[in-house]
């Protein structure tokens, strides 16, 4: 290789695993240190987890909230032995996101080349995105549906090289098949994304009929490839019967969505803004999402004609697998939104389609690319996708921690953490006002809970279920005289606050 093309390709490599660095350190500062507070979404799956047995998680959960519930479950194993520090509130999901930095890497490998920038914008496009930086090390799904969605692109690829003839590793196998087995149960979205592999597969295994080889060599490979599917299928019928079919009776939470849903009474207008979100929430910023949106949609169009071309050749390449997966996915999503049952526009909801349209863009950008020999025409395009989504990546956490809104939400938690300390300490109940969950007030209230202090100040770290100590909401801490007549004669003190200032009040100052 040239040295003149060898040296570039050495310095992106090292932007780029500089920036995955300081993603997977970032991430670790944040769940050591307790310097994240816990925002509304969070408090709702934190209520849960501390007063809901195992049992009752299978049931409906409080707050309008879904959550696949196998994997809320093991959640609350883990949490509760360390009696949901931050810590271990924090530490599931990391360890989800780094998992896909690591699977996005080797599937890159597998389906791309060493080429300048392009190498390296499927894991950069991924951490950039909205639903990636936001949930990096929350307690939500939504790092798990990353995950699996990437999870599915690397089932396929193995199950692609399952062909007739090919060499099978044991452990890789079972490997392969426990992944089919388990998966279903950590996503909602998993269902959809594996979907398409069952069809890909089956023009595989077309395919493989089709070839010259043994009919016994044939038999085997159909059969190695369509095990881990039915094993999956299993899990999936499994996981409807016991979890999901919460979430598809939930009328409340397709109210709530109803403004994303397709909309009958707008049809043309309502399918090409749901389309157009699609691919342009992959990017942030209005730039970034503005190009992406429409790079997207030309890479999902040359995806569709590269795969009506190709469909019939008698041998079927991995990219053209991937292409097929990645163009079924995104007609999947769109014929779910076209009936209703799938919300198109917030980023969170369709993260499971970003591996998909990166890929697509990819592919796209280096057959633009492979128009141009050399020098500037050739590289322009894919630098200004790599130089924004790292851009994205460092400029997310500026904006987060100079914002206004976490400045006052570190100093509540802070002192918020501090003073359960002390009441529990000194057995003082706690009266507490609405100010604790700025600024989401509004939010809990419409969410079911017309008085939030009581219930988010239990979702706090450092209020143990174990304690069980009294907590009462007030509505302003300068009147306390009403609030004595709800505590007990026997209590002379207690501790009331606002979320930021706290402090021992005696019964006899306010009578």
């Amino acid at each position: 290789m040239p040295l003149s093309y060898r040296t570039p390709c050495c310095v992106i490599r090292r932007i780029t695993l500089g920036t995955l660095l300081f993603i997977i350190l970032m991430g670790a500062v944040l769940v050591l240190l307790p310097i994240k507070p816990f925002w509304v979404d969070e408090w709702f799956i934190i209520d849960s987890l501390k007063t809901k047995d195992a049992m009752s998680l299978f049931g409906q959960l409080d707050f309008m909230q879904q959550f696949p519930r196998v994997y809320l479950v093991i959640l609350k194993g883990f949490t509760s032995v360390f009696d949901y520090s931050y810590f271990s509130l924090r530490l599931p999901s990391y360890l989800v996101s780094v998992s896909t930095i690591v699977l996005t890497w080797k599937v890159a490998d597998k389906l791309f080349e060493t080429r300048l920038f392009t190498r390296y914008l499927l894991v950069l496009i991924l951490v950039s995105a909205f639903t990636f930086t936001e949930y990096f090390v929350e307690m939500k799904q939504y790092p798990m549906d990353i995950l699996l969605s990437v999870l599915a692109i690397w089932q396929l690829i193995e199950l692609a090289g399952l062909g007739a003839g090919s060499k099978v590793k044991t452990g890789r196998y079972l490997f392969l098949c426990a992944s089919f087995c388990i998966a279903p149960f950590f996503s909602y979205t998993y269902s959809i994304t594996i979907a398409p592999v069952f069809v890909v597969t089956l023009f595989h295994t077309i395919t493989i009929l089709r070839s010259n080889s043994p009919s016994s060599v044939k038999r085997k490979a159909v059969f190695m490839q369509w095990l881990p599917l039915f094993i999956c299928a299993i899990g999936v019928g499994l996981f409807y019967a016991i979890d999901a079919k919460h979430l598809t009776t939930d009328k409340i939470m397709y109210e709530r969505w109803s403004f994303l849903i397709f909309n009958d009474g707008n049809k043309l207008s309502s399918f090409f803004s749901g389309f157009y979100t699609l691919f342009s929430q992959t990017g942030s910023g209005l730039v970034f999402e503005t190009l992406f949106g429409v790079i997207g949609i030309c890479s999902f169009i040359n995806g569709m004609a590269y795969c009506a071309r190709n469909y019939f050749r008698k041998e079927q390449t991995l990219q053209l697998q991937i292409i097929l997966y990645s163009c079924l996915l995104l007609l999947l999503t769109l014929v779910l939104f076209l009936c209703k049952r799938m919300p198109l526009g917030t980023p969170r909801l369709n993260a499971f389609t970003t591996p998909s349209i990166a890929i697509l863009l990819i592919y796209f950008i280096n057959r633009i690319s492979e128009n141009f020999r050399q020098g500037l025409p050739k590289i322009i395009l894919p630098a200004i996708l790599y130089i924004g989504v790292i851009g994205n990546v460092f400029s997310h956490y500026i904006i987060f921690f100079t914002g206004k809104e976490y400045k006052k939400m570190m100093i509540i938690f802070t002192s918020t953490e501090s003073a359960v300390r002390l009441a529990q300490a000194n057995s003082l109940p706690i009266l507490i006002a609405s100010g604790i969950a700025y600024p989401y007030q509004q939010a809990v209230t419409d969410a079911g809970a017309p008085d939030p202090a009581c219930w988010v100040l239990k979702t706090f770290p450092a209020y143990s279920v174990k304690d069980h100590l009294p907590v009462l909401a007030v509505k302003d801490t300068a009147m306390l005289l009403e609030y004595w007549e709800r505590v007990p004669r026997s209590i002379t003190k207690v501790l009331i606050g606002d979320g930021i200032s706290y402090h021992v009040a005696y019964r006899n100052e306010t009578q």
